[in-house]
């Protein structure tokens, strides 16, 4: 079989067992080797995902509001030495930078924890409510900015508002200007649906599936999630909604270089040493990592409530690969890494078979 075959009967398989509901997409050098559409996008009024259907990204889109800084650094704005503190004034933790946001080395608190404790469920909170919160209780950081690494979303929340103030504009507005148009992501938005209702035509609701034949359900109405909802009006760490085709799009235009250049790309992959001497697994947005007989991986992956997501970049070998699924089974052991482990498994016998 090919890889297209096997990947068809990969997803297949998983489709007809439950394990999976949304898109894949697999390219190489830009060009589709295989598309696949499995399941529904509205679970209850059973409608058909396609290949245009919009999924919520959560952290994928992390590597998007990176791409955001590094656009306003070429256009002199920014710098990514600055401090946080020099752009959102009342930011009360000086010594952190944008680079440390950008590299998860900057000790920043969960603010989800500090919602937990000090927010009203009934409100939907923004960006302004996060910078505020932190304000005002003040938590201290995890530890002292560049010294480790430490996945943060806090740090990517205050990227977008850093994005905001210096490009004096909102962030959905110049990541529409500035990334999704020049990328040709035509379907790509920034939504906040329950802050910000608005009817967007194919689009795929995010279902939970909490055991094994259980019917699938909105998390909106489940205990336990009612983050869903307040914590619906935040950007920066997530909120990016797209399709496999616009995030092709995206990784095509970013290896030729129409969304940044050359030296910032380069610098955008490039891991760091923190203070403790540790190489962080990512550079600016992006993990970066060496696969065996593939090469170089950029890649992001992203859940929230009822989305699983996954960017992968081969820069060396060529390869894309884009999984988007709606469905989160609680009970199952499959996962995008897994499914990923597969996939590259087929690309590496491809490769072998090429270069026979």
């Amino acid at each position: 079989m090919n890889i297209s075959e096997k990947l068809e009967q990969l997803f297949s398989t998983s489709f007809e067992r439950g394990l999976f509901s949304g898109n894949v997409l697999v390219a190489k050098d830009g060009k589709v080797l295989y598309t696949g559409i499995f399941g529904l996008s509205n679970y209850y009024s059973e409608e058909q995902l396609t290949s245009n259907s919009i999924f919520e990204l959560a952290s994928v889109t992390k590597p998007l509001t990176a791409i955001g800084i590094g656009i306003l650094v070429e256009q002199g704005k920014l710098n990514y030495s600055d401090s946080i503190e020099k752009w959102l004034p009342n930011f009360p933790y000086p010594r952190i930078t944008l680079r440390h946001a950008l590299t998860h080395t900057s000790g920043l608190p969960d603010y989800m924890e500090l919602f937990e404790k000090h927010w009203d469920y009934q409100r939907i909170a923004t960006n302004t409510d996060v910078l505020h919160l932190l304000a005002t209780y003040r938590p201290q950081p995890y530890f002292n900015a560049g010294e480790k690494y430490q996945y943060s979303n806090t740090g990517y929340v205050c990227l977008a508002s850093v994005i905001e103030a210096a490009a004096r504009m909102p962030y959905s507005t110049f990541m529409q200007n500035y990334v999704f148009t020049p990328a040709k992501m035509h379907r790509t938005k920034i939504m906040n649906r329950r802050y910000k209702p608005e009817f967007i035509e194919d689009f795929a609701y995010g279902f939970i599936r909490s055991a094994e034949n259980s019917p699938l359900i909105l998390p909106d109405g489940l205990p336990g999630y009612e983050f869903v909802k307040y914590l619906d009006g935040i950007q920066g760490d997530g909120m990016i909604h797209s399709t496999i085709i616009d995030l092709l799009s995206l990784d095509t235009k970013l290896r030729s270089g129409d969304l940044l250049s050359a030296s910032s790309l380069d610098l955008a992959l490039s891991p760091i040493l923190t203070e403790d001497g540790q190489k962080t697994p990512c550079g600016y947005g992006w993990f970066i990592d060496n696969i065996p007989n593939i090469g170089i991986r950029i890649s992001h992956s992203g859940g929230w409530p009822g989305y699983s997501t996954m960017l992968a970049s081969y820069l060396e070998a060529g390869y894309t690969v884009i999984l988007l699924s709606n469905v989160e089974n609680l009970y199952a052991k499959e996962s995008m890494s897994s499914w990923l482990q597969q996939i590259e498994q087929y690309i590496s016998e491809s490769i072998i078979r090429e270069t026979e």
